[in-house]
């Protein structure tokens, strides 16, 4: 007949072996397909656990904080988010559910090393201070996404490390702070007067960044923490 496809004889063909008939099998999907990739494949944990948290507002002291309500007021406006990261797989389930681009003005979400809070007063973070860029809001959400990856891969932390015998240089946390017409993305280190990690951190991050991210000379700057007007620390 006029048309019809030709038939395959499989007459002569053996049977399949089990193992090529377990090959052929459909292969489990959706969360099942997941589950027993993570079981089956050990993901690498981090050299430092971090962990991500939100902040609503002002970053600086309220003129309240010299009260001790005002003060425990500002030091619980940053709240930690979900659990603390030790994985690549922990880090973009975390990552993926923070849309930083919804962010109202003043708002901030922060990635810190786990136990150091996003306080210029806290003591990781007293004697420090931070690299601040001005990124447009178009290139901010691609930029702070390369700047965490540079954090929890530990590409930051080679550039401050030092060897001195006591307070070692450290990346203590990363920043992303809405503002009026720009987003600041800050990288926290723990020690201000560590001039030769300073310079060698912006070259990093110069280096490492993407060709359409690179940053103005004039959208960055360092500055030490005991220099905002608002800082209520002492060392």
């Amino acid at each position: 007949m006029a048309g019809r496809l030709p038939a395959l004889s499989t007459s002569d063909l053996p049977t399949a072996s089990p193992t090529e008939a377990s090959a052929t099998a459909s292969p489990a999907r959706g969360s099942a397909m997941l589950n027993s990739i993570f079981k089956s494949v050990r993901v690498p944990e981090f050299k430092y656990r971090w962990q991500f948290w939100a902040e609503k507002g002002h970053q600086q002291p309220p003129k309240t904080a010299s009260t001790t309500a005002g003060a425990e007021e500002y030091a619980n406006r940053p709240k930690p988010l979900g659990e603390q990261i030790v994985s690549v797989k922990d880090f973009y389930q975390h990552f993926n559910n923070i849309p930083v681009e919804s962010l109202k003005l003043r708002d901030s979400i922060h990635l810190f090393h786990l136990g150091v809070k996003p306080l210029w007063e806290d003591p990781r973070n007293t004697r420090g201070g931070a690299w601040y860029f001005r990124i447009s809001k178009e290139q901010a959400a691609q930029f702070w996404h390369e700047i965490c990856l540079l954090a929890v891969g530990d590409v930051l932390q080679g550039a401050v490390e030092t060897k001195r015998a006591s307070f070692n240089d450290d990346i203590c946390g990363v920043s992303y702070s809405v503002r009026w017409n720009a987003v600041q993305v800050a990288i926290w280190t723990r020690d201000a007067d560590n001039e030769v990690g300073k310079e060698k951190l912006l070259q990093t991050i110069l280096e490492k960044l993407s060709a359409e991210l690179q940053p103005k000379k004039d959208s960055y700057w360092y500055k030490a923490h005991k220099e905002h007007k608002g800082f209520a620390g002492s060392e």
